[in-house]
């Protein structure tokens, strides 16, 4: 037994013996990188696909584990011709610079490349590849509403898999925007800046744990010597006028690279809406039902937002980076006329009352970085970065309420002013090591801090003056500190890719609430393991399965007890014992011939925090409240491609069936369960309409069926939208037309119905638009790199 135990220890080492590398370098007839190509290693006797990679942002390449032998090597890339070479593979080979052609397709003088978005399954990921595609002309925004397993919706919400808890990071840069911000932020981002979208479901070691899956939106990098830039202007009509004015500007020297972004947007926004309340009595029958029309009417006339960032080349191995985003909207103003009727137990009108509410909610928003990054090798670096966000946002209201009897004139009338300043400041650090000799090793430690500050202040009006009420003015503060390492390691065997990471979160958090003298702290250690796997049994199959647990923590204006409130009978309160959500996620996956994505999905999640509303019956209140519920789990089945039908026409699918179950603590303390199957489909359609590609068009669909989250039962919603595209001026130019939500199917009704609670919101988010724009592209648009290829005296000691 020994002696066959040894044997087959000496076969499988014998056959690892015999695996090598092959590695190498690609360029285009100016001796500039070409990043991004398609490298695919056949085997010689039978053209079979062995190994199919990707170069990197300098051109490289590098195929692991690969068995001896004889091998066809094929590189592709858009824009190119394609590329052979035979190669007898014994020992690890670098075969050194290979040069692509390039393939001339010049219109007057301009060259036009455009390719199809592009799919691509990846180890621990699912990467949408836009660049240079017929999507490069939508906005940010745009795009990751097209982006498979991602639903977007007209308030700015983002979902993956019916989960909101997603961290939504640029370039692996956490964004500290939520909801209608990031909308602004990502719609005043041109696509042409894209490069792709990465939709993690299962996010690595690398990342922090928070959120149960990561949207990471890379930007391009000018990898070019020179200069060139862009303005961007669009008008958009829907039930009031927007605008929107951008520049883009990008600058690459021999050391110094520069790119910004700037964008001012001003319009007026309508939110629609009914909220119901029915009470009942003991037996069942309405008691008495209160009805509140909205319709929310807000002006933002200055929107500003800015994307800035430098790199410094010191020497080819050490750079040094910095630079910052920002939203400010200091002119934010709403005037809302609510009226609320009351109806008794037999529909006749008992009494009703009008509220008027002025609100002004200002926001800065400015988050800056530096990095250093140094290589010690080809295939091993270092990197260490610093971030501090600092968050202002004000919400000032004064609301009048006028009660009075059908058909009289007001017999009561009540008037508070709020103003709720939050004032956060982050800052974090970060070192991240990797190595690529042997597999991939990734190891870091972090290191975050937050200090949070919410004040309220609440007066009264009475006699004429405004009184301080402290019962409803409060003073919350919070401070949590995060350390954090991981390390995580992938290797490829043969047809095997296998990735496994471990990653460690101490969190020490305390909530203080100054008003109350109630203090909330927390102190707990916890553990996230990932585990990934890919197999390619054969050419056009990959099969893999991921692991992955994840924690969110809430937000912090969550923690905040205190009541903010919309009227005299409607309030918003947070929790501060609010406890952190940790989620199990486990998908099975497969692709067929690199073009059709299957996912096979299971999510655990325990104590998830989100906002339930409740009526309370001794006071008529209805409440708001953001809280733990008890578990949250869904399982499903997700589909997507991108075909070519015809020459013309590209379309995008993506589909999914899923079943949620949400169970909570009822009013009554009882557990209920609110659970039932979703369905969605999304189809994108791209047409090009002229033999010169200067005219192009789009017609898209998304349908959402009904889905639940905690005490709520959302209603089925759709969208049709159409777009038409021209290219003008030698393509140096572009004007666009886009009508979005034809039919107004974003129209949703959200329900609440357990127990003696019911309630519901109908809502319109203005979704219904008409939006024509201009782009201008300027400087040289087609760089060339003339940087001379050559080896530092640093490169040369390697």
């Amino acid at each position: 037994m020994k002696k066959l135990i040894m044997l087959l220890l000496l076969g499988s080492f014998a056959g690892y013996s015999q695996e090598v590398s092959l590695s190498g370098k690609v360029q285009d007839g100016s001796h500039q990188a070409v990043p991004f190509a398609d490298a695919v290693l056949l085997q010689a006797k039978d053209s079979v696909s062995y190994k199919q990679t990707q170069t990197d942002e300098s051109g490289e390449f590098r195929f692991r584990g690969i068995t001896k032998g004889e091998y066809l090597l094929q590189m592709k890339m858009m824009g190119f011709e394609e590329y052979y070479k035979t190669i007898s593979i014994q020992k690890d080979t670098d075969l050194g610079i290979l040069s692509l052609k390039e393939i001339s397709n010049n219109l007057d003088g301009v060259t036009v490349t455009s390719k199809k978005p592009i799919v691509k399954r990846l180890t621990d990921r699912l990467e949408f590849a836009v660049e240079n595609s017929s999507l490069s002309s939508n906005n940010a925004w745009e795009i990751l509403s097209k982006t498979p397993s991602v639903t977007t919706s007209a308030t700015g919400a983002i979902s993956i898999r019916g989960s909101q808890s997603i961290l939504v990071t640029i370039n692996d840069k956490k964004v500290y925007l939520s909801g209608d911000e990031l909308k602004q932020f990502l719609e005043s981002t041109s696509g042409e800046e894209v490069k792709s979208i990465e939709v993690i479901t299962n996010p690595p070691a690398k990342y922090e744990a928070q959120g149960s899956a990561v949207l990471n939106i890379k930007l391009k990098k000018n990898l070019s010597l020179g200069y060139k830039g862009s303005v961007n202007s669009a008008y958009v009509q829907s039930i009031y006028p927007k605008g929107v004015v951008s520049t883009n500007q990008f600058y690459k020297g021999e050391k110094l690279s520069l790119a910004g972004r700037y964008s001012f947007g001003s319009g007026v926004y309508v939110n629609e809406g009914t909220d119901v309340a029915h009470y009942l009595k003991d037996d069942g029958a309405i008691d008495s039902r209160w009805e509140s029309i909205m319709r929310r009417k807000s002006k933002s006339l200055q929107q500003h937002s800015y994307r800035l960032q430098a790199s410094y080349e010191i020497d080819s191995l050490n750079t040094i980076s910095a630079g910052g985003t920002g939203l400010m909207t200091p002119k934010q103003v709403g005037d809302f006329t609510v009226p609320t009727f009351i109806y008794d137990g037999n529909g006749a009108l008992d009494s009703l009352y009008i509220t008027q509410n002025n609100r002004r909610t200002p926001l800065k928003n400015n988050a800056y970085n530096v990095s250093f990054d140094h290589l010690f090798s080809e295939k091993e670096k270092v990197s260490v970065t610093a971030d501090y966000t600092k968050y202002w946002r004000q919400e000032r209201q004064d609301i009048t309420s006028a009660f009075s009897l059908p058909e009289e004139s007001p017999y009561r009338i009540t008037r508070f002013i709020s103003d709720n300043v939050q004032d956060i400041q982050l800052f974090s650090a970060q070192t991240d090591y990797s190595n690529e000799k042997n597999g991939v090793l990734e190891a870091g430690l972090k290191f975050g801090n937050v200090k949070a500050q919410s004040n309220l202040d609440y007066k009264d009006e009475v006699n004429g003056d405004f009184v301080n009420n402290p019962n409803r003015t409060s003073l919350f503060l919070y401070d949590e500190s995060i350390m954090a390492g991981y390390t995580s390691y992938s290797k490829e065997f043969g047809k095997w890719s296998l990735k496994a990471g471990l990653r460690g979160e101490y969190t020490s958090l305390k909530g203080n609430s100054v008003t109350t003298a109630e203090i909330n702290e927390q102190h707990y250690f916890k553990l996230f393991p990932t585990f990934y796997g890919l197999y390619k049994p054969s050419e056009g199959h990959e099969i893999g399965i991921s692991y992955g647990k994840r924690i969110t923590r809430p937000q912090y204006s969550r923690l905040n007890p205190f009541r903010s409130y919309y009227n005299s009978y409607s309030y918003f309160t947070g929790d501060p014992k609010l406890l952190p959500t940790i989620s199990h996620n486990l998908n099975l996956l497969y692709t067929l011939k690199n073009k059709y994505n299957f996912d096979l999905f299971y999510r655990l999640e325990k104590d998830p925090s989100m906002e339930i509303s409740y009526q309370d019956y001794e006071t008529n209140m209805l409440v708001y409240h953001f809280t733990n519920i008890k578990k949250d789990f869904a399982f499903g089945l997700e589909f997507n491609t991108n075909l070519t039908l015809y020459d013309f026409w590209e379309s995008g699918i993506q589909t999914g069936l899923s079943y949620v179950e949400d169970s909570f603590q009822g009013r009554d303390g009882n557990l209920y369960k609110n659970g039932k199957p979703t369905y969605n489909t999304s189809i994108s359609n791209r047409f090009v309409l002229s033999k010169k590609k200067e005219l192009t068009a789009e017609l898209n669909f998304q349908y959402n069926s009904s889905s639940v989250q905690g005490t709520f039962v959302f209603s089925e919603t759709s969208n049709l939208s159409a777009s038409i595209r021209k290219k003008i001026w030698k393509s140096n130019g572009e004007v666009y037309a886009i009508l979005s939500d034809i039919y107004r199917g974003e129209k949703e009704k959200v329900v609440t119905d357990y127990a003696n609670q019911y309630n519901y919101f109908k809502s319109y988010g203005d979704t219904q638009s008409f939006r024509i724009g201009f782009r201008y592209n300027f400087g040289n648009q087609n760089l060339v790199n003339k940087k001379k290829e050559g080896q530092t005296e640093e490169q040369g000691r390697l």
